[in-house]
């Protein structure tokens, strides 16, 4: 913008929709923005310039067919500052969406060469979406690391044809042709693809023949895909000159991934994988610094060098038609479970859709309810969900817990439903570290022996990784799930496992309550290698539960508390790289529905 607001509105534009063609979308057209323009306008000179980026803005709407519905402007971005006049450079700010008709076709930026049916490597192909024949590296990153601005940026001069193309890449879409893909910007060409290679863990090679090594840094609009070998030679021709292959995956991975790029025949770039990686890693590192515990940034970069590939198992059929959903005469005899909330809870709406397409009838239940004179006593099962109820101003989950303890009505109300031999209870996140509070995990003695303390890494963590189901668990939910290493999101501040006297865990791991553990990507625990580490490296673990605790049950096995979300995991396009097939299935129903389908089979039978 700095250089020329015309094209750098075409350019802004041009990146919003390349954002958003990564997931199948009902039409290009359909497209709504926001539109926020940031504008010393009053400073001389600038109220034109504005009025040229809005025209140009508009003519390319006009040709790509879509529009903005609103936004809020801010139109006096300068100051005085010693009789100096600071001015923000102007800027336009796109914010775009769409209906998305299937989610699972969407595609993501790691390379999936592991995925691939054939034997052979995959490839890599760069569409272009302007047919430029100039280079102009103005305004780019590649600039701005040697302090410069420019004089030439690129441009989009055929949006007729930009829609084409966009449509093109949507069909492929659509029909399951793109394994992954990403749009170049900040950094060009080969940042794109290095990221590319970063995400999926694999090594790649690349030959950019006919090409400039500034090429490799332009920022004009393009995409990269990775196809299927058996695909290449029809997605070329689908798009002619526009596209060409620029390299291919190799089925190494982690530190054994090897990156090569090499200019018209010439090798100008051999590295490791993961030392590359660090070098990207290194800005994200440093802000780490600021937040999260240092010894646990070490571990992570140890983790990004040594980890290859995620072993996932999984041992036990989860697959069953779920026609049952639409018919309301099956749901009047079965099972009842409380969804219950407090104010904070964030978690219902995904607990009750996986109890329902287990088969239960699931009832919104929130604490104001109970001390409202609502009973648990229609209900077989209660699920606590997750959230941060009361902000956890008080502490995680102990304003809710507090909520219980100290209203004589709704304590009451738990401890017959907790006395009652058919019930079931079942909480994740929030719910569990309310269930610890409550006493009914652990040892189920007067007093209570299993906290939730903040994490090692000292920050709210969010990831999403390999864990076990323990072998010989008592809990009713995971029963025919031993064995089986799944992904599961966690999503918290305060998740490690800690107890009244270190005897505890001891008792737990006997008793056969001990149900899920963290592991790694070879599905081991901290346990399993038998070298006196009391639990696996952040982010593997990521709160430092010793031992690598992720789940306890009651001694009846009854009553289960989970700290990372299996409600958020259950549906296949819910994980980040889903590894197992659901072809002969229209469900899209993950291995952890098995877990609540288990409870509904207990109920049943109890």
């Amino acid at each position: 913008m700095l250089v020329d607001v015309e094209k750098g509105v075409r350019l802004c534009l041009s990146e919003t929709l390349l954002n958003l063609i990564w997931a199948p979308i009902t039409d290009i057209k359909d497209i709504k923005m926001s539109g926020n323009w940031m504008w010393a306008a009053k400073c001389e000179g600038e109220g034109a310039r504005l009025v040229s980026a809005v025209d140009s803005l508009c003519d390319a709407l006009r040709d790509v067919g879509c529009a903005i519905d609103g936004g809020k402007d801010s139109l006096s971005m300068a100051v005085k500052v010693n009789e100096e006049v600071v001015k923000a450079p102007g800027t336009l700010v796109l914010s775009a969406y769409v209906t998305c008709p299937d989610i699972t076709k969407k595609v993501t930026p790691n390379l999936k060469t592991s995925k691939n049916l054939s034997d052979a490597d995959s490839v890599i192909i760069l569409i272009n979406f302007t047919d430029s024949k100039s280079i102009n590296l103005g305004g780019t990153a590649f600039a701005q690391v040697y302090r410069q601005i420019g004089d030439e940026i690129d441009d989009v001069t055929d949006f007729q044809e930009f829609v084409n193309r966009f449509n093109k890449i949507q069909k492929l879409i659509e029909n399951r042709k793109i394994l992954a893909g990403h749009d170049i910007s900040d950094g060009g060409m080969i940042v794109g693809l290095l990221e590319m290679a970063f995400a999926g863990n694999c090594g790649i090679s690349a030959n950019f023949e006919g090409q400039q090594v500034e090429e490799l840094f332009s920022e004009a609009p393009a995409v990269l895909i990775e196809v299927e070998k058996s695909d290449e030679a029809e997605i070329l021709s689908i798009f002619g000159k526009a596209a060409k292959t620029i390299g291919n995956t190799h089925k190494n991975f982690g530190p054994d991934g090897i990156i090569k790029i090499a200019l018209n025949g010439e090798l100008v770039l051999q590295e490791k994988l993961v030392e590359l990686r660090e070098i990207w890693e290194e800005l994200g590192d440093q802000l780490g610094k600021y937040q999260t515990n240092e010894l646990c940034l070490e571990q992570a970069k140890m983790v990004r060098e040594t980890t290859k590939q995620i072993g996932y198992k999984c041992g036990f059929d989860f697959e069953y038609e779920v026609d049952f959903i639409n018919d309301q005469t099956y749901f009047e005899n079965a099972p009842r479970i409380a969804i219950i909330r407090e104010e904070g809870s964030n978690g219902d709406r995904e607990m009750a859709s996986a109890f329902t397409l287990a088969g239960f009838q699931t009832f919104d239940v929130t604490m104001s309810d109970l001390s409202s004179g609502h009973t648990l006593s229609q209900y077989q099962g209660v699920a606590f969900v997750g959230g941060f109820s009361y902000a956890d101003v008080l502490g995680s989950a102990k304003g809710w817990a507090a909520g219980i303890q100290f209203n004589e009505k709704i304590r009451e109300q738990f401890q017959l439903f907790l006395a009652r031999e058919n019930t079931f209870s079942f909480g994740v996140c929030n719910g569990c570290q309310l269930m610890a509070l409550l006493g009914w995990i652990g040892m189920e003695s007067d007093e209570v022996d299993v906290f939730l303390e903040e994490n090692k890494c000292e920050r709210f963590e969010s990831s999403f990784g390999p864990v076990k189901i323990s072998e010989n668990n008592k809990s009713i939910m995971l029963q025919n799930m031993e064995h089986s290493i799944l992904g599961l999101w966690s999503s918290h501040g305060e998740g490690r496992f800690t107890y009244s006297s270190p005897n505890i865990l001891r008792k737990l791991e006997e008793n056969g309550q001990i149900c899920v553990r963290f592991v790694d990507g070879d599905g081991k625990s901290a346990k399993d290698y038998g070298n006196n580490q009391k639990h696996l490296p952040y982010p593997m673990n990521p709160n430092g539960s010793e031992s690598d605790v992720a789940a306890i049950c009651s001694q009846n096995g009854r009553h289960l508390a989970m700290m990372p979300h299996s409600d958020r995991s259950f549906l296949s396009w819910q994980w980040p790289d889903y590894p197992f097939s659901n072809s002969n299935s229209s469900s899209n129903l993950s291995p952890w529905i098995k877990m609540f389908r288990n409870a509904y089979d207990w109920c049943k039978t109890h």
